[in-house]
């Protein structure tokens, strides 16, 4: 197997550039999603009685995000490596790590699993309770900031040959082809 590409975000586009990318995108995708939410629910009144649960899931979605990578692993049987660390105490961070070499479409599948799930999950949630679209769209929007890495990588797995391998490393991912 020979490295085709190596991927890593903070060699090849910088941490600050990245999170810079990632807060611009969260402000735009709540943009996106709240003004036509808003329009088509437009006689409905916004309710205000459910903060303590919107702060709840905001300290969550990460975790979740972050879990829902290993979904597909779970589904197909795949052994994946979990680590959960809690900083300061109170914040999960839930890192994964894949023992094998992925397929290119199961590594798509990997990095595009959060974006759908959440996403729909949190637009859905505003056709059924439209008192609430603030509070999802807010959450659909930290989801997608927290998907622009992934999206980065996807835009890399996509351009890669079809019968290419991924596998993480440290700080991203190879590209591997067979001679």
């Amino acid at each position: 197997m020979t490295c085709w590409k190596t991927i890593n975000l903070s060699k090849d586009y910088g941490f600050h550039r990245i999170t810079l990318i990632s807060f611009i995108s969260m402000f735009i995708a709540f943009i996106l999603f709240y003004l036509p939410l808003n329009l088509m629910y437009s006689s409905i009144e916004l309710k205000e009685d459910g903060s303590l649960y919107f702060l709840f899931a905001l300290f969550f979605i990460y975790p979740v995000h972050e879990l829902l990578h290993v979904l597909p692993f779970w589904m197909s049987g795949k052994r994946i490596m979990i680590n959960v660390k809690w900083k300061y105490g109170i914040v999960p961070f839930v890192s994964t790590r894949s023992k094998r070499s992925l397929s290119r479409p199961f590594a798509i599948l990997v990095l595009i699993t959060p974006f759908l799930f959440i996403t729909c999950l949190t637009l859905g949630m505003c056709v059924v309770f439209p008192g609430y679209i603030h509070y999802f769209t807010i959450a659909a929007a930290i989801n997608f900031g927290l998907c622009v890495p992934d999206f980065i990588y996807l835009s890399q797995f996509v351009k890669a040959p079809k019968s290419c391998l991924v596998e993480e490393i440290e700080d991203g991912y190879d590209i591997l082809i067979d001679n």
